[in-house]
């Protein structure tokens, strides 16, 4: 899920990019209006664009206000390195989006090339008119 264009944030092209490579995926990309539960009960959060634009705010506001507010000159030189990291990040994952348009389907799972993917049993029903207390007796699902 994403947050919907509402007009509170850009609608940039990474966005609008990245939902675009998803859908053609398969992936569920919904854009919903979200509250700050949604984001505290998410299990992942990724963000990119506006967190980049934020970084730009904030260098400029440091070097600005660097003598005014006494900020030190390596907290500039600090928001600029990772921003610069931010920048790459951007890069890779469109790079990486490009390459999974082209690279197909994926491979095996790692099970699967150890030989280590066991197939679960079969529930088969041997006996009828069982109480709870048979799960107590061993595997259930073969009796």
């Amino acid at each position: 899920m994403t947050p919907a264009a509402n007009g509170s944030f850009l609608n940039g092209v990474t966005r609008q990019r990245v939902l675009k490579l998803l859908r053609e995926d398969g992936k569920d990309a919904r854009e919903a209006t979200l509250s700050f539960q949604d984001f505290d009960e998410a299990d992942e959060i990724f963000v990119i664009g506006n967190f980049g634009k934020a970084e730009l705010s904030m260098i400029s506001y440091v070097e600005k206000n660097s003598a005014k507010c006494g900020i030190p000159p390596q907290v500039a030189e600090q928001l600029r390195a990772g921003h610069k990291g931010t920048e790459n990040m951007e890069k890779k994952v469109c790079a990486f989006a490009e390459q999974a348009k082209t690279r197909g389907p994926a491979g095996p799972s790692l099970s699967e090339v150890l030989g280590s993917a066991a197939a679960l049993p079969e529930a088969t029903v041997a006996k009828k008119n069982g109480n709870t207390f048979d799960t107590l007796s061993g595997n259930a699902l073969t009796r």
